[in-house]
């Protein structure tokens, strides 16, 4: 059968069984998103469920470096099989401490920060491995495939694991889930690749610090990163607290909300398929300028709009997500050297992740002291002119999807 022009990457071997790969992962991360919230649910309550969500996501803040100089030392394949591996054990060790009622708040934490030391090793792999796998002239299209795979289950996923948790079983979705992984990991481990011989110190440190000046001496990178980091300390903050609160006491409740954040799902799928074959010849420039309605959504829930055009502008961040991530990556992998990719992108992750706690932490006491209408015109505004702020940066506008990156300085 003839495959789409838009989809031909899926003929390459290697990639079809990464995709494959990330796609099963997907799915069972999607399920255990809800089922592990209700599984903590049945013995604690929202302190406790905090703390297990917490022992998960510090130690990517923690290991995420550590995880770029490992990724640019041993072969990514290994080192992204070997995590899934992890993550599955950890997984099985909870669905059994669940389904045997031995679980606690103290001991699936434990396992959590397992499985978040696992996460933060392999993040930043992802980046280099998908060079790797796919051709240069199907890069994009690679890129949109994967993010299109991820927003179609970050929808059935989680629907999945509400069935399962609904029957009475969330154990069964979290067991369901480190299946997924061991199959993840399996088909990462089948991938036949060409040996790339990378020069590396004798020192994790070393590797470090080259990756840190990798990445400064070039400021289309440094520009860019400190605007993703700077774009998730204004936008989701303000989004994910003040959003719900607008939505109960000014959109009729949860259904409002739930609709605001489903149809971001929608719009990222279709936003995925339009990254399929969308043509630029200036990439950080437009990965910037197509999240913008980012900055109208949190605009509009300041006033607030009504429920369509909330859902429509939802809709519009959605597929300027998915059309920014695949240019941005794109860009990325092909104007950056293949010896220091994972470091450099570890140096994403952290600015990113590092960021998004200090937002939680200042986002409640700013908006007790302005209101949650002030704070989000706030957060709207602020969020623009970061979105713009960076598309003004002469390197940045001479990144193209060639590879001519501008001379380092």
């Amino acid at each position: 059968m003839r495959l789409p022009s838009s989809f031909e990457a899926l003929r390459e071997r290697n990639f079809a069984r990464y995709l494959a790969a990330e796609s099963i992962s997907d799915l069972g991360s999607g399920m255990a998103m809800v089922a592990l919230a209700f599984a903590v649910l049945q013995f604690g309550g929202a302190i406790d469920l905090g703390i297990v969500l917490l022992a998960r996501e510090v130690p990517i803040v923690v290991f995420v470096l550590l995880g770029g100089v490992l990724a640019d030392r041993v072969p990514r394949r290994r080192l992204l099989a070997t995590s899934d591996l992890v993550k599955g054990v950890a997984q099985v060790a909870t669905a059994a401490l669940l389904f045997t009622g031995a679980a606690n708040v103290w001991n699936v934490a434990l396992l959590q920060i397992a499985f978040g030391v696992a996460n933060a090793l392999s993040r930043p792999a992802t980046i280099g491995l998908v060079k790797e796998v796919v051709s240069d002239e199907r890069l994009q299209q690679g890129n949109a495939l994967l993010h299109l795979s991820t927003n179609v289950f970050s929808i059935a996923g989680p629907a999945i694991g509400a069935i399962i948790v609904a029957a009475g079983s969330p154990a069964l979705a979290i067991a369901i889930d480190a299946a997924t992984f061991f199959i993840s990991a399996a088909l990462i481990a089948s991938l036949q690749l060409t040996r790339v011989v990378r020069t590396v110190t004798a020192s994790i440190l070393t590797d470090l610090r080259d990756g840190f000046h990798e990445l400064t001496s070039r400021p289309w990178a440094v520009a860019i990163i400190a605007a993703f980091g700077l774009f998730q300390l204004t936008y989701f903050p303000a989004l994910n607290v003040l959003g719900p609160i607008v939505a109960k006491d000014q959109l009729g409740g949860a259904g409002a909300w739930g609709t605001i954040l489903a149809v971001q799902s929608v719009g990222a799928v279709l936003g995925g398929l339009v990254a399929l074959r969308i043509r630029v010849g200036q990439p950080l420039v437009w990965c910037e300028l197509v999240v913008t309605p980012a900055g109208l959504l949190l605009a509009g829930l300041a006033v607030p709009l009504p429920l369509l055009a909330l859902a429509a502008m939802s809709a519009l961040v959605g597929a300027g997500f998915a059309i920014g991530n695949t240019l941005y990556l794109t860009a990325f992998q092909r104007n950056l050297p293949e010896h220091a990719l994972s470091r450099i992108s570890s140096y994403d992750w952290f600015g990113s992740l590092a960021l998004n706690p200090i937002g939680y932490a200042l986002i409640g006491p700013i908006a007790a002291a302005l209101g949650a209408q002030q704070t989000l015109y706030v957060a709207a505004v602020l969020n623009f002119i970061v979105c713009v702020g960076v598309v003004l940066v002469p390197s940045v506008r001479r990144i193209t999807m060639s590879g001519s990156e501008p001379a380092p300085t």
